[in-house]
């Protein structure tokens, strides 16, 4: 288990990671929420037919006198929750509901300053008693409608359609505030808050500003930190901003933003409200399709993984085999396990995880699950009948799709099942890099036998075929290619030259580390063949061609591959060469942060200098791995890439967002792709396991 040691190692420490939950009816007449207000420690929420109490993940309608009308405004000032419907304004007593007045046009926003109570309306500023009946100041706005305020001891704003007006003087007039003669900028204003420091903060279309109560405005064109997507209200708690928008919630701490979108944190891309309370660590998110409660915790990797393990158990295995969920209902509790088109390869995928945490651990569960893993991968090397072929997957009767008459699917001979065929250089890899690791880590004696046979059949068919997969019709698939003659003077096998290069030379040093005496010599003479006569560690300096990160299966295979030959190769001048592969490949994909690339790169070139990127991808990644529909190019702080325009392909984002801000995808998947996704696919959770337990098994993560 050749490795490199490294110059420092990442400590677990608890760290934060969020949940959410979406109540879209729970006792709600319509979804749609419009307002949110804490009140006495309960949350109340304004809706489009009602106002409602939300308790015990329940909402009750509150009060006859409200019933079925749309609420628009909830403010809670002296101890009592007001609530706005059009025109007219209400009290909430006790479970009752009072009306205190009609205020004739509608009611935009409610405050309290001193002693004194405020009502804007569309076209008018009132000044009222604590009744909210007897009106001793009435001023109409100035610059169109009003649109909100946002009041201090010290300031009294009130954003118009046009200006930005303040109340002012012992008479209380209008002083103005416009963008022509000014640095405002020119326009709509949906909310505004005045924070801790005395300094206000606007919700406009375009984004969020900050202005200083003198001159200055600081806009998201200035502070990058800043939302530019429109803004509909802002929540403030001990430095926390927590901002509705309309890409879902963005939340603002520790000098960064996370962004909280549709469909994986709120019901929907538009949020009308969002409270924040318990120090920020809960939010309210409120939309059109219902509620979100976003809720912050304490965790490590270590429960993490523990976690996923339990979600695996039950939703992503399938006789043996590890695949994605799928649930038709979007909740992670209904999803079952699907085939896929490369079920050897993911399975291997968790065949390593598990035998990597066997070793570390000791743990017999690890080792239980490794072998049921092992034994499904086995049998895809000898459900064909061919010696030496594999299948992708196989199926049963009952299964979807069994006896469907498509021609990738072949029937046994007994009738039983079918057996995918068109097998890939994807299942190699992933055969020869789970089930080595197997071998050296967790392998009995009739298992190391098993694997043996597997393994060396499968390269001895390769040889036979003049280094092609040969399926039962007796012709090469279509990708399963390692023929020097292709590879070195075909051009249409550029792509991969390098990768299945690097493929070929890890599957015959495998072979050669398990055979007998004699299948390793023969094995050894077949690797020395391609050392000298075919150049495939030449061809391996260079595996990754550079195409616009257009395509992610050369990553995987190559970051596979490179693991596999590097943990046996102990020849200095060819782990050079190696490591030259590594290290350009690492280069080029460095910007996105996968945790697996990270951590292979770190555990074989001693170089730990982007192992925190492996380490905050690690911590991204959410607990629901539920995927939807997502649509990221609605945001307006994306950053596009021009490289793909030499490709003539549309343009990707500069740098993948972070895990829990996209759909999850394995490392073959297209991570800088902004809008994706599939309602109801449930991703496994090998993609955090295999990582960290790289990582654990290197020392590059340590308890």
């Amino acid at each position: 288990m050749k490795g490199s040691s490294t110059n420092g190692c990442y400590q677990q420490k608890p760290f934060v990671q969020f949940k959410r939950t979406f109540y879209r009816e729970n006792g709600l007449k319509n979804s749609a929420i419009t307002c949110l207000r804490l009140h006495g420690g309960e949350l109340y929420a304004g809706t489009r037919a009602g106002l409602f109490r939300f308790a015990d993940e329940t909402f009750t309608e509150i009060g006859e006198t409200l019933s079925d009308k749309p609420v628009s405004l909830l403010r809670e000032l002296d101890g009592a929750l007001l609530a706005a419907s059009g025109n007219e304004l209400f009290r909430l007593e006790g479970d009752e509901v009072r009306m205190l007045r009609d205020f004739g046009e509608p009611i935009i926003d409610i405050a309290k300053r001193g002693a004194d109570y405020w009502v804007l309306t569309e076209n008018r500023l009132n000044k009222t008693d604590a009744a909210f009946t007897n009106d001793t100041l009435t001023r109409f706005t100035e610059g169109g409608k009003g649109r909100c305020m946002a009041v201090s001891d010290d300031n009294f704003y009130v954003a118009t359609e046009h200006n930005l007006s303040v109340i002012h003087g012992k008479r209380q007039e209008w002083k103005n505030i416009l963008p022509q003669f000014s640095d405002y900028p020119a326009t709509t204003v949906h909310c505004a808050v005045i924070d801790e420091l005395g300094y206000l903060w606007l919700g406009t279309d375009n984004g969020v500003l900050i202005h200083d109560n003198k001159d200055l405005w600081l806009t998201p064109e200035i502070i990058h930190t800043l939302p530019q997507n429109p803004v509909y209200q802002i929540s403030t708690e001990d430095g926390i901003k927590c901002f509705a928008s309309d890409v879902g919630v963005i939340r603002q701490t520790n000098g960064g933003m996370k962004y909280f979108s549709a469909q994986r944190w709120v019901p929907d891309n538009k949020v009308n409200d969002v409270i924040q309370c318990q120090g920020g660590t809960r939010i309210y998110a409120a939309t059109d399709k219902g509620l979100a409660v976003i809720e912050a915790f304490s965790t490590t990797f270590a429960d993490k993984a523990k976690y996923y393990e339990e979600i695996i158990e039950r939703h992503h295995i399938r006789r043996g085999f590890i695949s994605n969920g799928y649930t038709s209902t979007g909740e992670l509790k209904d999803a079952v396990p699907t085939i896929s088109d490369n079920d050897g390869l993911w399975t291997g995928y968790y065949v390593a995880a598990e035998s990597l945490r066997y070793a570390v651990t000791g743990e017999r569960e690890a080792l239980e699950k490794a072998r049921r893993g092992l034994n499904a991968m086995l049998l895809l090397t000898r459900i064909t009948g061919i010696p030496g072929f594999t299948a992708r997957a196989v199926r049963y009767e009952g299964d979807p799709g069994f006896g469907n008459g498509n021609r990738e699917w072949i029937r046994t001979d007994d009738g039983t099942c079918e057996w995918k065929c068109e097998t890939s250089s994807d299942e190699m890899t992933g055969h020869f890099f789970g089930m080595s690791l197997y071998y050296d880590l967790c392998a009995d004696e009739e298992e190391k036998e098993a694997i043996r046979q597997a393994l060396c059949g499968i390269i001895d068919h390769i040889v036979a075929h003049h280094y092609r997969l040969v399926d039962h019709d007796g012709l090469p698939t279509t990708w399963a290619n390692w023929d020097p003659m292709l590879l070195n003077y075909d051009d249409k096998w550029f792509f991969e030259r390098g990768i299945n290069s690097l493929e070929l030379l890890a599957f015959l040093k495998v072979c050669r580390h398990i055979a007998d005496d004699d299948g390793a010599k023969k094995y050894e003479a077949l690797y020395e063949a391609f050392v000298k006569d075919h150049r495939y560690p030449l061809n391996a300096m260079q595996h990754k061609v550079r195409d616009a990160h257009g395509c992610h299966i050369d990553d995987n295979l190559g970051f596979l591959a490179a693991f596999t030959l590097l943990r046996l190769e102990d020849k200095p001048a060819l782990r050079a060469l190696y490591l030259c592969g590594l290290e350009d490949h690492w280069q080029y994909e460095r910007v996105e942060r996968q945790p697996m690339f990270c951590f292979i790169h770190a555990a074989f070139t001693g170089l730990d200098d982007d192992l925190a990127e492996g380490v905050r991808s690690l911590r991204e990644m959410p607990y629901d791995m539920t995927n939807e529909e997502e649509h990221n190019s609605l945001r307006r702080d994306i950053v596009y890439d021009t490289e793909q325009e030499a490709w003539s392909e549309p343009p990707q984002i500069l740098s993948p967002l972070p895990y829990d801000e996209r759909n999850l995808c394995r490392p073959d998947g297209g991570a800088f792709h902004l809008d994706s996704g599939q309602t109801g696919r449930v991703q496994e959770p090998t993609i955090f396991l295999l990582p960290y337990w790289i990582g654990r098994f290197y020392g590059l993560i340590t308890e």
